[in-house]
């Protein structure tokens, strides 16, 4: 009976120390994404300004350019852009590393997401002469996958088979279900000698360090395989494996949405002789005046506000048609002043319609700020266009 007392004794220690070790895990893991978020938003803050700043200037709002103007103006929005992606790409990388990116599995169509990616990697098969063609068989095969993190590695996947060969080349995907899982494999050449695999991933990693490290990250947080093989007719071959089931649920299409040329340039102006009203609150000059800038330039009337604190005041006295809110400022963060604006014993103010701005770029930031009480949620840096869908569905523009 003693023997077996000693040996009992440890075991609800034992088993105390593990729940703590477990607790201290935890907290690290949610300690390093939230800094992760942070670091993201405060990339993303002088980013948004430029691209905000490069739209306003092609919509004309402070005047029209010259031909050679607008083509400077496309550059400065090209190379944003890939900042942007690289931003991602970085904050990704931390999350995956640190344990903070759980994967959400749901039906998805595979084909949907081969378009996404080929419009990802458009830019760069141009910049290359490369032609870039995929292959899904069959057509509609569907499989339970985190739709967001197969995107990515499609993405990712495409791009190296397109940095791996000369220019003038030609990418091909093919994407199979082999009954053990998904398989992607790429095939390309442009009459170069076959590189080494090896030789071929050290080029890969000095060209696209972040991306390749990504796609690696991805494919293992997969619990799949990764490959790179020289293929006949001096063509490298790139493999992945991913163990995806096949979704036996039907998959509904996604819409598309109407083609740029058909959604117009701007917000209808107020029919109304009042001029509806919008609250920026943001603690970033810059964002403020181009966002300003463009709003007042299509009819809305703009009141701003530096800081949480600065917002519950405005939104309190001024009561205006919408606001725009940063999440993260100083004083008081986007969050508490959402919730003391919802707090309102006026109804006016209560219901006001508040959208969160966040470079945080994630599905529980998102969650977040709806749960505090915002209406809508649009990531930094944010275009032209998404501000004006923003505006239509919550502002009437018909004076009723």
């Amino acid at each position: 009976m003693i023997m077996n007392n000693d040996l009992d004794s440890p075991k609800p220690r034992q088993h105390d120390s593990m729940r703590s070790n477990f607790s201290v895990t935890e907290g690290a893991i949610a300690e390093k994404n939230e800094f992760l978020g942070s670091m993201g938003h405060e990339l993303r803050n002088p980013l948004a300004n430029i691209i905000a700043q490069a739209e306003t200037l092609q919509e004309g709002v402070y005047g029209p350019l010259a031909s050679a103007q607008k083509k400077a103006v496309t550059a400065i929005q090209d190379s944003a852009q890939q900042l942007l992606q690289l931003i991602t790409d970085v904050v990704d990388l931390g999350r995956i590393e640190a344990g903070a990116s759980p994967l959400s599995q749901t039906p998805c169509r595979v084909s949907e997401m081969c378009a996404g990616s080929m419009a990802a990697v458009a830019g760069l098969g141009k910049s290359r002469s490369i032609q870039i063609v995929t292959e899904v068989q069959p057509p509609d095969l569907a499989v339970l996958a985190d739709a967001r993190r197969l995107q990515q590695i499609i993405s990712e996947l495409l791009s190296a088979a397109a940095l791996s060969m000369h220019t003038g080349g030609q990418v091909r995907l093919r994407i199979i279900h082999d009954g053990g899982g998904l398989q992607l494999q790429t095939l390309g050449g442009a009459g170069q000698p076959p590189s080494e695999p090896a030789h071929l991933l050290n080029r890969l990693r000095k060209v696209k360090p972040i991306g390749l490290a990504l796609l690696q990250q991805l494919v293992q947080l997969h619990g799949g395989t990764f490959a790179v093989s020289e293929a006949a007719g001096q063509e490298v071959g790139m493999t992945i494996r991913l163990p995806l089931s096949l979704s036996l649920a039907a998959v509904p299409v996604q819409e598309q949405g109407l083609p740029e040329s058909s959604v117009s340039s701007e917000v209808p102006p107020p029919a109304s002789s009042r001029q509806p009203t919008i609250l920026i609150a943001d603690d970033q000059p810059a964002l403020i005046a181009v966002t300003r800038n463009y709003l007042e330039s299509v009819g809305f009337q703009v009141i701003t506000a530096r800081d949480g604190s600065e917002a519950i005041q405005q939104a309190c006295t001024m009561q205006p048609d919408l606001i725009l809110m940063d999440v993260r400022m100083p004083v008081v963060d986007g969050l508490n002043a959402i919730r003391q604006i919802r707090a309102s014993t006026d109804p006016k103010t209560r219901d006001i319609a508040i959208v969160s701005l966040s470079g945080h770029a994630s599905a529980s930031d998102k969650e977040k700020c709806l749960a505090a009480g915002a209406t809508a949620y649009l990531n930094k840096p944010f275009g032209v266009r998404e501000l004006d869908r923003i505006i239509a569905d919550h502002i009437r523009t018909d004076g009723g």
